[in-house]
């Protein structure tokens, strides 16, 4: 998939959420905040696609299921953006990181009883897990991560090791479970789009947008071609009256919530004033 073009499909989501004022940038949404929405979109989108190529490919997993489609998910990150290194990219990677420690301190914050008994990791977990394999992969010019995560030295030290062991297991992935041939696929992802919530004005239109971009199909196309799938799947835009998003291994569908976007939109200005990145040197 080309560079960009998951933003775009997420800058019409953004404004599929937000009521249509006729203005170019989503109103109230800061460049930061867009970037913010649109990173934590991206990384939903790869970590459910994870848990899909966990299920049909009939990957194995020693450990929790979600911690890997959320190594997925980072790695995926990687694979979008072709591994462009630069102070905005592992900008986006903190926003990841981000999101899971405004969910900790909004826990925290209200008293929410934790489930410690979920089989995805504590909030708290899965900010210093990204915001480790963020780290790790170019420790040469990332100290700045360990400022703004406290990333304590303790697991900084070991996280090179980290990245580069999912960076290993994601290689060695798309190099043994590729289709061997550029032929057509057997079997493909189908995207549908359901109607988006009745509330959100302009919201017909902004939909059509959407389909007409064609990014979420690129999306399902680049898996549908890199992997003999054993089944045709969906791939569904619709509205879930909660800001979700799954893939059920049953029916074949990964579902992705138009609350979610709208969620990530307003949480957007919960994050954290941070110093920018220093530019790449060298």
């Amino acid at each position: 998939m080309r560079p960009g073009a998951l933003i775009r499909l997420t800058w019409l989501l953004v404004c599929l959420a937000t009521p249509a004022t006729g203005a170019e940038q989503p109103p109230g949404l800061s460049a930061d905040a867009l970037r913010f929405t649109v990173a934590n979109a991206e990384f939903t989108l790869m970590h459910e696609m994870g848990h899909l190529l966990i299920s049909e490919l009939e990957l194995p997993v020693l450990g929790r299921e979600e911690d890997a489609a959320d190594q997925l998910g980072f790695m995926g990150l990687f694979l979008l953006h072709d591994q462009q290194h630069d102070a905005a990219f592992y900008a986006k990677l903190m926003d990841v990181a981000d999101y899971w420690r405004l969910e900790w301190r909004r826990s925290e914050r209200t008293g929410t009883e934790i489930p410690v008994w979920d089989s995805h990791a504590l909030d708290a977990q899965r900010f210093y897990n990204i915001a480790c394999l963020a780290y790790g992969s170019d420790p040469d010019r990332l100290d700045w991560v360990l400022e703004v995560s406290g990333l304590p030295v303790e697991r900084a030290l070991y996280c090179p090791e980290e990245y580069q062991q999912v960076a290993h297991a994601v290689q060695w992935l798309r190099e043994r479970l590729q289709r061997a041939d550029s032929g057509t696929p057997r079997h493909r992802i189908e995207v549908i789009y359901d109607s988006p919530p009745s509330h959100l004005a302009g919201g017909t239109a902004l939909l059509e947008k959407i389909r007409a971009s064609g990014e979420l199909e690129a999306v399902a196309r680049k898996a549908s071609e890199a992997f003999d799938l054993p089944r045709d799947l969906t791939l569904r835009m619709t509205t879930c009256g909660a800001p979700d998003a799954w893939f059920n291994r049953i029916s074949g569908e990964l579902t992705l919530c138009y609350e979610r976007i709208a969620y990530f939109r307003d949480l957007a200005g919960e994050r954290p004033k941070r110093r920018a990145p220093q530019p790449d040197r060298g």
